[in-house]
């Protein structure tokens, strides 16, 4: 049935397309009224649509049967929707098909998944009854021992489901280099080197907004004049430290403008209301950089040594651009570090104004990005910091080099506290299709990965909860997990959370949970080899030198949720209504949970996908910190959230 103009009244009403065919029947409260088979009717499922809605309307095509004469069969049974490999129960919500699911992946700027693709390998030979090769198959073979009869059945359709792909979204979706013969095994270091390779074109998009931005340098366009008199414009130009606007920002802010991540603030414990809260100030004066139009301070990051700092500006049309580092008096060191430079080649050098003349666009519309590290040896202290550019201009007035505006950072030692990250509690906004009779059935998995100071990976530590059943609109649910409980020094730590809504329940919602627990399993132990691998390659050393480690953290919690929902995907009758990666540095989380900061702005952002996250504030004391993220799915309008604790624990 496809997408139709239906008129009641005079009116035009939309019809939604059926979003899974086939076996859904004696839905409770939702039932036409029942009539008599037709002389000619088999003793089956008769179609009757009653439209007496006058907003969108979900047709599904068993209703209740018909009453045959003389009785008979009043089921259609289970049958599997379109694009699925397992039945629905009947009586349950419509799902997602495999082809929309796959399709919400494929969208925008996909990175291809390495762990979903050697996932499907490893099924694939074990489905074949081939000898485990290696130590990886041989763990993975173990988990998939656990595999009941019905499973290998699913796990064969998922398989010839990857098969029959288009070949383009195949290529979008998984890592193709690992679509081996069925008599290659993927070994350890296989899986390795396309995990760093995923792990560097997802950290690309966070840091550079291109995937490729990585892999290597590209200098921006040259958008410089020949000075003429006393002109003391900034043609080299810091716009951003880690995205936030500096004082050379342009067009140019006002005090109304800067965002309160943008200045600086002094904080303390109050009493408020008979609780202690963390109250923040705006300094206004003793800056310890830039004294903003002569009312605020503008922030100065902290940021810990060893950790890399992206800057976004203009004119960084050399990659042999470098960053100098000059600390404030006393203190008396100077280094300049190198650079990796990621130029804007989108937007255009020159643009026609109001007055018809050609001139430059030198503003902070332009999206250079030059990245570096800070030295681990680097004192602590306060640092100017300016872009050094080679003049390759042909201006020999510019000089030698052109350097940037000065900014400033704040170098701090590496944190030795130890900090704690808790799950709260999982709230329903709105459910799915909450005019449908039943209610959500939430499936919610966490997986949680440390980076260390040498730049290795933790292996990954899972929660996995039990189906959530009958969660309808405005309820909420307790969690209390433990997520993080840091036992070392760590760089930055990544948590991801998955959620599905499964919709069933008893035997169906085991066997769901089971199968997907299967999957988490395997690309947990996937993880472990790959650790190892990487580690002996000497971790993440050269994705470290490109960004912060909170971002480097995004990017390998992307890695793992596509790793497990591109699976689920091509399987299971489950729509993702959670997906998240929340990324903190060590600095990060001292912040979070000092009384010396304020709370932090936050934004929303959307996931591979296409789950919308909003951050939202919730409360901060002394050692700390609580936010809930509300995640919405704008083509299932479904809205769910996790609040989350953070703890500094020593």
């Amino acid at each position: 049935m496809s997408k139709s103009d239906v008129k009641t009244d005079g009116s035009k009403k939309d019809v939604e397309e059926p979003r899974a065919t086939g076996g859904t029947c004696n839905e409770p409260d939702m039932k036409p009224d029942r009539e008599p088979c037709s002389p000619n009717a088999a003793a089956s499922c008769n179609i009757n649509i009653h439209i007496k809605s006058t907003g969108t309307i979900n047709i599904y095509n068993c209703s209740t049967p018909c009453e045959p004469k003389g009785g008979g069969p009043k089921d259609c049974g289970p049958a599997k929707p379109a694009g699925s490999c397992l039945a629905v129960p009947a009586g349950r919500k419509h799902k997602l098909s495999r082809e929309q699911r796959l399709s919400k992946w494929s969208q925008g700027t996909p990175v291809p998944s390495a762990l979903a693709a050697s996932t499907l390998h490893t099924i694939r030979r074990y489905l074949l009854n081939k000898p485990p090769a290696n130590a990886l198959e041989s763990s993975s073979f173990s988990i998939l021992s656990r595999m009941t009869p019905q499973m290998r059945e699913v796990m064969s359709c998922a398989v010839s489901s990857y098969d029959r792909l288009p070949k383009e979204e195949r290529k979008k979706l998984f890592d193709t280099s690992l679509a081996l013969g069925e008599d290659q095994p993927i070994d350890a270091d296989t899986l390795s080197t396309a995990v760093l390779q995923e792990l560097s074109r997802r950290t690309s998009l966070v840091i550079f907004n291109d995937p490729e931005g990585s892999e290597q340098e590209r200098p921006g366009q040259i958008r410089v004049y020949e000075p003429v008199g006393e002109d003391f414009f900034t043609q080299v130009r810091i716009c951003r430290i880690n995205d936030l606007r500096t004082a050379s920002y342009i067009p140019t802010l006002t005090p109304g403008d800067l965002l309160p991540d943008e200045v600086q603030h002094d904080c303390s414990s109050q009493i408020v209301d008979g609780a202690v809260q963390v109250v923040c100030q705006v300094r206004t004066d003793d800056c310890p950089g830039h004294r903003f139009n002569e009312e605020v301070c503008l922030r100065v990051l902290d940021i810990e040594a060893g950790n890399s700092v992206v800057l976004r500006g203009v004119n960084y049309f050399s990659t042999e651009a470098k960053v100098r580092l000059t600390s404030r008096p006393p203190a008396t060191v100077v280094r300049e570090v190198d650079a990796h430079v990621f130029g804007d080649i989108t937007t255009p050098v020159r643009e026609t104004n109001a007055n018809g003349d050609s001139v430059l666009i030198n503003d902070c519309r332009v999206d250079d990005r030059i990245t570096f590290r800070l030295p681990d040896d680097l004192p602590p202290a306060i640092y100017e910091i300016q872009v050094v550019v080679p003049n390759i201009t042909g201006i020999a007035s510019l000089g030698p080099s052109m350097i940037s505006n000065t900014e400033f950072i704040n170098v701090l030692p590496a944190s030795t506290a130890r900090f704690e990250i808790t799950a709260e509690r999982l709230g329903c906004r709105k459910e799915s299709s909450p005019t449908w009779a039943g209610s959500d059935e939430v499936g919610l998995t966490f997986l949680t990965i440390a980076l260390f100071p040498d730049l290795t990976m933790s292996e990954a530590v899972t929660n996995k909860f039990p189906i959530f059943g009958d969660v309808d609109s405005a309820e909420n649910r307790t969690l209390n997990r433990v997520l993080f409980e840091q036992q070392q020094p760590i760089a930055a730590i990544v948590v991801t959370a998955l959620g599905h809504e499964v919709d069933g329940q008893d035997a169906y919602d085991n066997m769901i949970t089971d199968w997907k627990d299967i999957f988490v399993d395997l690309v947990k132990d996937q993880w472990k080899y790959i650790t190892a691998g990487l580690s002996a390659a000497g971790g993440i050393a050269a994705i470290a030198k490109l960004g912060p480690y909170a971002w480097i953290a995004i990017g390998i919690g992307a890695l793992v949720t596509a790793g497990i929902d591109l699976i689920i995907a091509l399987w299971a009758p489950a729509d993702l209504i959670i997906e998240d990666s929340l990324g903190y540095s060590t600095g990060d989380l001292t912040a979070l949970t000092s009384e010396n900061y304020p709370a932090p702005s936050t934004s929303s952002y959307v996931t591979a996908g296409k789950i919308t996250v909003n951050p939202q504030f919730v409360d901060k004391i002394p050692l700390q910190y609580r936010v809930r993220h509300d995640y919405v799915d704008h083509d299932e309008d479904t809205r769910y959230d996790i609040t989350y604790r953070i703890n500094r624990v020593a």
